[in-house]
């Protein structure tokens, strides 16, 4: 199954994104994904499902859906 990855609100009101499995913070490039405004969590989102960003602590497998679920599902 793909990687779901989702935002989280720290009190200081940045946000956050994650994995929504495991909900680790995602690390791009060694750098958590985090304290960003709201227009930055949302495209760093949209890029990431695209593959235009790579997540280094989600392995590529989950990212991928790849290998399929148990009998092929």
């Amino acid at each position: 199954m793909p990687t779901t990855y989702n935002k989280r609100q720290d009190s200081e009101g940045l946000w956050e994104i994650y994995d929504g499995e495991s909900e680790e913070a995602v690390i791009v490039d060694g750098m958590p994904l985090s304290g960003l405004d709201e227009v930055e969590a949302n495209e760093a989102i949209r890029r990431l499902k695209r593959g235009e960003l790579t997540s280094d602590n989600i392995p590529p497998t989950a990212q991928s859906g790849w290998p399929p679920a148990k009998d092929g599902v």
